[in-house]
Formats: structure tokens, sequence, C-alpha cells
């Protein structure tokens, strides 16, 4: 994890400098949409999101030394805290703390940025003879150094831990003796209501539906578990959900006694260091109109023959004659995601002559439609790069026996495999977005899995680590990450331009600050092709893909399998969660989606507020439930209401009638974009449902 300054630390739109405050006993850090109050020993006493805590009480570190509660002292004998600000800047402010017990001292330090992410350092260790004991003024107090349990112990009220969000996907070991299955859905959802355990997590994420609390760590390093699969407990008490880090169930291997030893432990017990860090969530102001753009994605899934601007240059309907770039323009696409064919060495920044060429005439044809143009990247090395050779021991994402991860095929023939991004290739690929949106003049970037810290064990560029034994064990790169996007949100941003991510199951909320919108959901794909999902997982799409409760939009991965899976199917998955899908064919779900876009454009979404499902029993009833509504809300300046109102059938089942109670005072419903018209009687409304079907109405 990266805790220096680095050349990409400058703010950046939107958010704010960070204020540090003194309170009593500690210090308030202010950031967009956000307050940090670190007590005395500086663990968190307060954490505001959205102007909610989402603390039930203070964070703490818990333990057991010398068979005795651990109980910790925090102030001098001044009675000052001991926690101080040590370096601040409006982008990142780093704060020290010190507590001890009777026999043990914890350093901590902890570097706040102005997007909430937060690197906490735990030192543990033996306590040291003062002054007069080292010179024998005063007698030593003889101490025992034993210890037999650490734990970090967040307490989050219910209210903001009913959802999660876990990477990497387990089960959860239940306190009844089962365990939850595994399932494309299972790394998000409700949190269980009872006792549970999970191994290890690289991110763990808990809240609801509006924020919530963001915990992660690149490795276990220096924990000692008792059980590998109780590394992490959610303890549900009757006034918190407890967030539960077992640092150390037993006397640290380091700290094991040895021959001659004159003090137990004293001098000859070195510090035992834990890093980890937390971030709340919204971690940026969430936009009033999410749907950014009208994109489509070419060749994404429905792959297209030949290179893109010939196929785009040509009739793309056999029964039309009108070119590609036209039918975007008419069909209402702002934006052209164009897949990984576009560049004949996958993620390589220097392009080939053909390639260039291609590139230049895509955004050309592009921009005279007032369409802008994304280029793919994603996470590999291609083994036709001309760089391979020399990169492809040191920046590698390897395995724990020394072999490459991935290994994607495909034209030009070559292989392409996962990188890390914890070497040089963080800096190459910043400077090669930017040699290629200057050169190209493209519009950003969409990046295929980048967000995703997959597990490295490639000592040879920093990653991994080896226990006290020996054995090699694995690093999330989650701060290389965090870094590589911070660069290139700095390099696009500056520029005007999106960076659009792609990552399966893995809500990498470290990064997302740096992002402007997200495209989720390849791991349904499978199932919803085979039909195979009966009905919609809304609890999981509640957690994962609203986008307001992390503060990145949302766009919905579609795949087709016609008729067992369909893009209208998508649409229904989509809209009562507040997002939309993306089209990646330019036949049906395009002109499907362009429908649709224009009933967005109709509504005055960024005036309006937004009433989700799960929040708005009090004004909407419906009469089956496997139906959910959703909608907005505008009132015009003579104080008349109006909604643009969603249903969905989230199951496979056609529901023949279903009755929709709306307020009273609404006696119009326009269905869209059929335009049919239907009289309200005391606000009530009847539709027909197909399965996973929907409804787009327009009430008055």
């Amino acid at each position: 994890m990266y805790r220096q300054f680095t050349k990409h630390d400058s703010l950046m739109h939107p958010f704010t400098p960070l204020v540090v405050k003194d309170v009593e006993k500690g210090k308030s850090i202010y950031m967009s949409g956000r307050r940090y109050t670190l007590g005395e020993n500086s663990l968190p006493v307060s954490i505001l999101a959205e102007g909610e805590e989402l603390l039930a009480a203070p964070v703490r570190l818990v333990g057991t030394e010398n068979g005795e509660e651990i109980v910790w002292q925090t102030d001098y004998e001044t009675n000052e805290s001991a926690a101080f600000v040590q370096k601040r800047t409006a982008e990142r402010v780093q704060i020290l703390g010190a507590m001890q017990s009777e026999s043990f001292v914890v350093d901590t330090c902890i570097d706040v940025e102005y997007d909430g992410y937060t690197m906490v350092d735990v030192k543990l260790m033996p306590r040291g003879l003062t002054v007069a004991e080292a010179l024998g003024v005063k007698e030593a107090k003889k101490r025992n150094y034993n210890v037999s349990r650490l734990w970090l112990e967040i307490p989050l009220k219910k209210e903001f831990a009913t959802l999660y969000h876990m990477f990497p996907q387990t089960s959860f070991y239940l306190e009844d003796g089962t365990a939850t299955e595994e399932t494309p859905t299972s790394g998000g959802g409700l949190t269980p209501q009872q006792n549970a355990a999970l191994p290890f997590k690289a991110l763990l994420w808990l809240g609801n539906e509006d924020a919530g609390f963001g915990y992660f760590a690149e490795t276990d390093r220096n924990w000692e578990i008792e059980d590998e699969n109780r590394a992490i407990e959610i303890v549900q008490t009757e006034s918190a959900t407890v967030l539960r880090i077992h640092l150390l169930d037993r006397q640290p291997e380091a700290w094991k006694p040895w021959e001659g030893d004159v003090d137990d432990g004293r001098v000859s017990y070195p510090p035992i260091t834990f890093r980890f860090g937390f971030q709340a969530t919204p971690v940026k102001p969430f936009p009033k109109k999410p749907y950014l753009h009208n994109g489509f994605h070419l060749d994404c899934y429905v792959k297209t023959p030949g290179e893109y601007h010939k196929f785009l240059s040509g009739p793309v309907k056999e029964d039309a004659d009108e070119i590609g770039y036209d039918r975007l323009k008419r069909l209402g696409v702002t934006t052209l995601i164009i897949h990984e064919k576009w560049n004949k060495s996958q993620n390589w920044f220097e392009l080939s002559e053909e390639t260039a060429a291609n590139l230049k005439n895509i955004v050309e044809e592009c921009h005279a439609r007032g369409i802008k143009v994304l280029t793919y990247f994603g996470y590999e090395l291609a083994s036709i790069s001309p760089v391979w050779a020399e990169y492809e021991e040191y920046v590698l994402a390897k395995r724990e026996n020394g072999r490459n991860l991935g290994g994607w095929y495909r034209v030009p023939f070559q292989r392409d495999y996962l990188l890390c991004y914890n070497n040089v290739m963080q800096d190459k690929f910043v400077e090669g977005i930017r040699y290629i949106m200057d050169t190209y003049h493209t519009d950003g970037i969409y990046l295929d899995g980048t967000s995703r810290p997959f597990i490295c064990y490639n000592e040879k560029h920093g990653c991994g680590w080896r226990d006290a034994k020996g054995v090699l064990h694995g690093t999330y790169p989650i701060g290389a990450v965090r870094n590589l996007f911070k660069g290139l949100y700095e390099v696009v941003e500056a520029r005007g331009g999106m960076i659009n991510v792609h990552c399966a199951a893995c809500n990498n909320f470290t990064a997302l600050s740096f992002i402007h919108l997200n495209w989720y959901g390849e791991n349904l794909q499978r199932d919803y092709l085979q039909g195979k999902m009966g009905k919609m997982p809304v609890d999981y799409f509640r957690a994962e893909y609203t986008g307001r409760n992390i503060g990145t939009p949302v766009e919905l991965i579609a795949y087709e399998n016609r008729p067992v899976w369909t893009f209208e199917s998508a649409v229904a998955c989509s809209i009562i969660h507040g997002i939309l899908p993306r089209p990646n064919d330019i036949g049906h779900p395009l002109e499907l989606m362009s429908s649709i876009w224009k009933i967005f454009e109709s509504f005055p979404i960024e005036q309006a507020s937004w009433h989700p499902y799960w929040n708005n029993g009090d004004t909407v009833q419906l009469s089956d439930d496997r139906a959910l509504a959703s909608y907005y809300k505008y009132t015009d300046p003579t104080g008349r209401e109006k909604l643009l109102f969603f249903i969905s059938n989230t199951t496979a089942d056609e529901i023949e009638n279903i009755e929709i109670q709306l307020p009273a005072q609404f006696s119009k419903a326009t269905l869209l974009p059929e335009k049919t018209e239907s009289v309200l009687s005391g606000g009530r409304l009847s539709a027909a449902l197909g399965a996973f079907g929907y409804g787009i109405y327009y009430v008055e």
C-alpha cells in the first residue's frame, strides 16, 4: 500500500480540500460529504456520511494480556491527548497516536486522503523502561508480555449494515453451523442476521442503499488466526452490527521465548505491525443526473466483422443502406465505446500504423456527428507486445507457483496475461493514455477489469510476502490500483473525458473515486443466458448496482439469448434500481435503448427526487409482490407533481394483471414509449407484465 505523498496527490474535481479541527481529545477531519472524528488514540470515534452517523460506538482495539482484558491508557500525565497532526495538506492529513496497557504499547499512524480513503498502521510492542527505571533510580516493575487476543472491532449502526459486498467472494460461515451457498450473486446482498464469519477479505463493505463503511487490507501479514475461516466476523448485538477483525488469536510467532532472554521479551520481542484501511461511502457526491451519456459498446459479446471503422462506414443492417456512423447519430448515441479489437496489441499504448490510422478515422467520423469515443484498455500484457521480453518477468501478476495469471487468446494471434500495477507499468499506463488522448483526440477510456486488485505473488516487483516459515503469501495490490486510477483521473478529467470501468463482482471502492461510470454485471450473464435466473436478485442489486451508496453511477452489462433472456429483461432489472443497461448490439438493443433514452431526456431528472421501491411504500402499493416500482418525482413551478414511474416483474412468471395504487391526486398515466393514455380513478392503475417485463409511465 502506498503511504508516501505521490505525484498524483493533487486535489481534483469534484472534491473539496480537507479541513482538520480540534475536538476534545481528538481531531475532526472534514471532506466531501463526510466527517471522520479520531479520538485520543487516533482510532475513529465518529464517522459521518451523507449527514448520518455510521458508528454505534467508537472503533476499539480489544484483547487479552496475561489472561486479563486489556485496558488502554491514552493520555499523558499532563492529561493531553496522545493523538497529534504530523502532516497536513489540502489533499491529505496524517495523524499519529499512542496508547498503552499494563504490558504493551500501541502506536498508530492514520493517513486520511481527500476522498475519505484512510490508511491505518497499528504497531504492537512490549512496554519499555522509563528513564528512571533504566538508570536504576526507580525499581523496574516485573511484567509479562503474553497477548492471546488482539481484535479490531468496528461497531456500526444496524441500519448502516443491512447490505454487504465482499472481495474475494466466499461463503459466510454462520453461527448455526451452516455455510452460505456460493453463487454468481453471493458476493453481495443482505447481511446475515445471525453471527457470521469469513476468511480474509481484501475488500469488505457494509452499508445500506445510501451509505456505508468499507474496510480493506492488501495482506493478512502478521495476523495470527486460529481458524482461517474466522479471520473476520460480523457480530449482531442488540444495538450494533460489529465488524470484528482478528489480528491475533494467539501469541505472535515472532514472540516465542528464547534461551538467554533476560527480560522475558521486553527487548527481544519486536514491534508487530498490522496494516489495513477504511473508507466511508459514497466516496464522492453522486450526480443529480446519473445517466451520464447514451453509450453504445461496439463488439462486446455481439462481435462485428472486421475492423471497426470499416464496419461503421458501411451498411450495418441487411435491409437498409444507412451506414453505421449515421445510425448511431440517428438513434441518439452520444458515446461510442470501442472494444479490444481496435488495438492489435492488447492494452499497449504505442499504436501500430494501421491501428493509428483506423482510430483517427473513427474519431473524426464520430466527432463530426457529436459522438465521443472511448478506447478499450484492460489489465493485461500481450505476448505480441514489443516489450514482452523485457517486461514479462517483472510486471505480470504471478501465481504462488510463479506461473502467469490469465492468458486470454485473441486475434491477431496472441495471449494476454494479467498485469500487476505495483511496478513501472503504473506510470507507463498513465503516460500512455495521456499520449493517446492528446494525439488522437479521444474522449476517455473504457477499462476492462483494471480496478480489480488481482492477487499477486510476484516478489520481483514487491508483491507477496513470506511468513516465519518462509511460506509465500499473496498480495492484493489495492494501493497500486488506486494510485493508477488517481493518475488516470488526473489525465482524463483535465481533458474533459470519461473513465468508464467494468469489473465483474468487485466493487473496489478505494479506486472508484477516480472514475465517472461503472459498467457492472458480467458475472450474472451466464445464468441469465442459460435461463437459470428465475427471480431477479434484488438484494444483490441494491448492494452493488444502484451506485448511490458508493458514489459512482452504474450501467448494467446486458447480453442477449432470445427468447431465454432479452434486452427488455435487462431493462426491467435496471430501471427500478435507478440505472440503465448499455446496448452492445447495433440492432434491436440499440433501437430499444434509443426509445428509452428519449423518455429519460424528456423528464427533468436533475430537478427530480428519486423514490426507489425500498422506501416508497407510503406512496405506492402493488397488488402482487412479484412486482416492484420506483419513480422520479418532479414538482413544476405551479406546484403540480409529475412522475416518471417504473414497474418491473422480478420473476420469470407472467403477471396477467396487477393493480398499482398511487396517491389519489394523480389522474392520468401515459405508457411510454407507446404513449397509451389511461385515466386514473383515485390514483389506481392496472397493468400486465410479462416474464421479467416492465412498464414506464409518465404520471400527472
